[in-house]
């Protein structure tokens, strides 16, 4: 049996908090640094430039001095008033020999400067850094002089003021650099403590949501954050989704209602047949013509289904430019092939061309003549106009393709108006015509599918008026 491999666990922080803490930190830290960096760099120069400054001085001073007087002569008081930085002095003859020239301006135990090989290095007007001659000694600033006659001049300063100035400002720097990173550490958790807070209960609440809480949502924060914006656009989504999911239910309740009676009579047909109860041929062929009609109207059904699953669902086909007012046409020769004792009128202007399926909108002009057949009283008048509207001045746009329906019938309740594209939905009671209650819903989801809308209101002297809008072609 293989082992299982081992697992590697990130030491980085998985929280959201810990990680914004971490890259806060980590750039304060980085910005801190360099700028110590930049301090520490700057009064190093600054401290090495003042020294050089003075081992200059100095240097000039003991040259002037070799130059004018006797070969062994002392050097006046007024280099001696350096003594404060103890400086090295020390005079090299042709011959070999050294000539300390003011033993007493350091300590006699401090350690010489480990002198450069070769010695004129340090000759010319720039100071080189040099470590002791023994470990225990400290480092040196060196300038070196030939003076004719005299040999050459060795004028060396110890750095130990400037290392422990140094020192100094390091150990400071680190000290605040770290006061700074400890505050702003407990200043940063509790802000991100504090802001992320909502955040952390909204994700509990998505938790508790995506577990099966139907019925929770995530309590927002103040809308004028971020934080608070994403709680109402969850909450928004949520609602949307449970309202997606009630509608979904409702649809296949209505749907397995709608089916299980054309079900039941052909099943009933059958039950009949095979009793033995259908023996003569009239009674055949009733059974037959009842299986038929039943067939047909669950045929008629499922292909409403169908139509509106793939405009809900399924990226329409590509559109072409369609003659509205020819569909209409159309429509109206069918309509009156159907019901030839109704007076159907047709106004259609030219031109009111839209970017759509001919098939879909073909069905949405059948839909609304065929409710006019099965809610209106036999030869109840109906008229279809296609028109062209150019857009209001105050809000220019594209013109729309209008096709309206009206007929001069009893109506529709005002109560049943806000149900009217509600699939399923049937006005009357006790209403058992051959209509399954989708035909306006096929026509508001065609109507949204070509980027236009649909409207019922009762028409001017009674009846009803359906305007459908869709955006012309221009």
């Amino acid at each position: 049996m293989r082992p299982a491999p081992a697992r590697h666990h990130r030491a980085r922080p998985r929280s959201l908090r810990g990680q914004l803490l971490l890259a806060l930190l980590t750039l304060t830290a980085t910005a801190l640094i360099c700028l110590d960096a930049v301090v520490y760099g700057a009064l190093s120069r600054d401290l090495t430039h003042r020294t050089d400054v003075t081992l200059r001085a100095v240097r000039q001073r003991v040259a002037q001095q070799l130059a004018h007087s006797a070969p062994g002569g002392t050097l006046g008081n007024d280099v001696r008033l350096f003594g404060a930085s103890e400086f090295y002095l020390q005079l090299r003859r042709p011959d070999g020999t050294v000539r300390e020239l003011a033993p007493g301006l350091r300590d006699p135990d401090d350690a010489a400067p480990r002198l450069p090989d070769p010695l004129s290095r340090a000759h010319g007007g720039e100071p080189v850094t040099v470590g002791p001659a023994s470990p225990a000694g400290p480092d040196y600033r060196l300038l070196t002089q030939r003076i004719p006659g005299r040999g050459t001049l060795i004028a060396a300063v110890p750095l130990d003021q400037v290392r422990g100035t140094l020192r100094q400002v390091l150990w400071v720097e680190a000290v605040a650099t770290g006061g700074v990173l400890a505050l702003l550490t407990g200043a940063g958790l509790w802000v991100l403590r504090r802001g992320l807070t909502p955040l952390e209960s909204m994700a509990r609440d998505a938790d508790r949501i995506a577990s099966g809480d139907r019925a929770g949502h995530v309590e927002p924060a103040d809308e004028d954050t971020e934080v608070g914006r994403l709680g109402l656009a969850l909450n928004t989504m949520l609602a949307a989704e449970r309202g997606t999911q009630d509608r979904l239910r409702r649809f296949v309740a209505d749907a397995s209602h709608e089916l299980r009676t054309p079900l039941t009579a052909v099943l009933g047909y059958a039950d009949l047949h095979h009793q033995g109860a259908v023996v003569r041929p009239e009674q055949r062929d009733r059974v037959m013509r009842g299986i038929t009609t039943e067939a047909v109207r669950m045929q008629r059904l499922v292909d409403d289904l169908l139509l509106l699953a793939r405009l809900d669902g399924v990226p329409g086909r590509d559109h072409d430019v369609v003659d509205l007012a020819s569909v209409a046409r159309e429509a109206a020769s069918a309509a009156r092939v159907v019901a030839p004792e109704r007076l159907l009128t047709v106004r259609a202007e030219s031109g009111a061309r839209v970017r759509g399926d001919s098939e879909h909108l073909r069905r949405v002009v059948d839909n609304l003549l065929a409710n006019v057949r099965e809610h209106t009283p036999p030869g109840t008048a109906a008229r279809v106009t296609v028109r062209t509207t150019a857009p209001p001045p105050s809000a220019p746009g594209r013109p729309t393709a209008e096709l309206e329906v009206d007929d001069e019938g009893p109506g529709i309740p005002e109560t049943s108006l806000p149900h009217v594209f509600d699939r399923f939905y049937r006005g009357a009671p006790g209403h058992r015509g051959d209509g399954s209650g989708l035909g306006l819903a096929i026509v508001a989801a065609v109507a949204d599918a070509h980027g236009g809308g649909v409207t019922v209101a009762a028409a001017p002297g009674g009846g009803t008026r359906v305007t459908l809008r869709i955006p012309s072609v221009a």
